[in-house]
């Protein structure tokens, strides 16, 4: 049995994880902006943000199909491959963009009117909504590059990044939510136009240099558009969309659920899943180097070591998660004073902080198990675990908790048959994949084919057997 490097994987799930915490404090941030402006203010970001990640689901699902393309090129030491994928994420990147941000832009009225939110509250999460949809672009072209450098390795690249573009935005959102330095009060309107002013200085400043050539990953413009690669990026990442997709229908409906009981109760779930996600970011962190290495042993027909990286980034993920679910836990009355000046909203919000210390280790082995299969390629039974556990664990029983009059504790709790049953799907399947065969030919189990194959000599063999006989191409 291979025993993979806890070395090897904190190396890149480190810097993974700080990115994480810097992109979760722009959360954190928005909602300590606009605390003083009141519980309406609140419950119109948590709103925003929540059909705002609704609308990254492609973007995310795109950057699992990235990272499965690239570190499966790179770990076949096909750098023109990557280089080609990487190039390929950008443009469908900022096409996708546009085609969600206009409907998403133009249906905002109407997917706010399904809160049931009063009449103030869904006017500031329209304001909120609008622009957050069309400047959704900067944060998509931000994802596609930092998964390409993670997928080779190069996690430090991404961490600069991301740290300089959450200082920008933390304060374009500050100045002009409040107004400053002569520019108008925006209000909760301005804070997603603060956000993509920030992150746009980076994405400038990656565009200038990576047009020079600068880093080992290049601009590939002339086979940007390659229908293979594309047919890949699309097989990988249809079941991702479709997952992320579910994914947040279900919180939307779910929080459709919490807002039958009260606007006090809907703002301490938007605020608690907040303060989730600084343990979340753990999980993420192990979860992008457990996919990363999964697809790069794959490459490097290491089947053995694929399956080491990711029991080793479970084990870790389980111990960093669960410690900041502890500390979490301890301090939860100073978090929720920090994020709400309504005492029922803080006393829901310490509630439901317990709630989510408990399914700390299901959400890691989660997040880890989950990115080692999609570093693989195989993103369609994530799709199915999502189903049940988001279907038949959180939204079915959240129905009959409604249904017969329970509390507003008891539907904070139904999360945790959510995560029990992910976590119990997801280690059978890992156990269970025939990992030796999708070192010989991804087809089997999973439905992958490589334009690496079709382009590049180098990866061919690595794609090109199955059975022993005949090619990728032929199916």
């Amino acid at each position: 049995m291979a025993v993979f490097s806890y070395r090897t994987v904190w190396s890149l799930a480190g810097p993974n994880i700080i990115s994480n915490v810097l992109m979760v404090s722009i959360s954190f941030a928005h909602l300590s902006i606009v605390a003083p402006f009141g519980r309406e203010a609140s419950a119109a970001v948590v709103t925003g943000g929540r059909v705002h990640f609704l609308l990254m689901a492609a973007s995310m699902a795109l950057s699992v199909a990235t990272t499965a393309v690239v570190a499966r090129a790179w770990g076949a030491d096909d750098k023109a491959e990557a280089s080609a994928a990487t190039t390929s994420s950008l443009v469908l990147s900022v096409l996708l963009s546009l085609i969600l941000g206009s409907i998403t832009f133009a249906a905002a009225p109407q997917i706010v009117s399904l809160f049931g939110l009063d009449t103030q509250t869904a006017a500031l999460a329209v304001d909120y909504i609008r622009p957050a949809s069309l400047l959704n672009i900067v944060f998509s072209l931000m994802l596609a590059v930092a998964t390409s450098f993670r997928a080779i390795g190069d996690v430090i690249r991404p961490l600069r990044f991301i740290a300089f573009g959450t200082l920008f935005s933390i304060a374009g959102s500050y100045v002009l939510v409040r107004g400053a330095f002569g520019l108008p009060a925006m209000g909760v309107s301005g804070i997603p136009w603060g956000t993509a002013g920030g992150q746009s200085i980076i994405v400038l400043w990656f565009a200038c240099r990576w047009f020079s050539r600068r880093y080992v990953l290049t601009p590939q413009t002339g086979d940007a558009l390659n229908m293979s690669r594309l047919r890949l990026l699309a097989n990988i990442g249809g079941p991702a969309a479709l997952e992320q997709i579910l994914i947040q229908v279900s919180f939307l409906l779910f929080m459709m659920l919490i807002s039958g009981y009260g606007t006090a109760a809907f703002a301490a779930y938007g605020i608690g899943i907040t303060v989730l996600s600084v343990t979340i970011v753990v999980g993420l962190g192990f979860g992008t180097a457990s996919a990363t290495l999964s697809g790069q042993r794959l490459g490097a027909k290491d089947a053995a070591g694929a399956v080491a990286s990711g029991w080793a980034a479970m084990r870790l993920a389980i111990l960093g998660m669960s410690t900041l679910a502890v500390l979490t836990f301890f301090f939860r009355g100073p978090i929720a004073a920090v994020l709400s000046a309504d005492e029922a909203v803080r006393a829901h919000t310490e509630y439901f902080v317990l709630i989510l210390a408990i399914v700390q280790p299901l959400m890691a082995v989660e997040f880890a198990i989950g990115g080692a299969l999609r570093g693989a390629g195989d993103t369609k039974f994530p799709l199915i675990v999502t189903f049940a556990g988001m279907i038949v664990g959180r939204l079915s029983i959240g129905l009959l908790v409604r249904a017969v009059g329970g509390p507003i504790e008891a539907m904070y709790a139904v999360i945790i048959v959510d995560y029990t049953i992910k976590a119990l799907l997801l280690i059978l399947r890992f156990r269970n994949i025939n990992w030796l065969e999708l070192e010989i030919h991804p087809q089997a189990p999973l439905a992958l084919q490589s334009v690496a194959g079709v382009s590049r000599g180098t990866v061919r063999s690595f794609f090109s057997r199955r059975n022993g006989s005949g090619s990728a191409s032929d199916k």
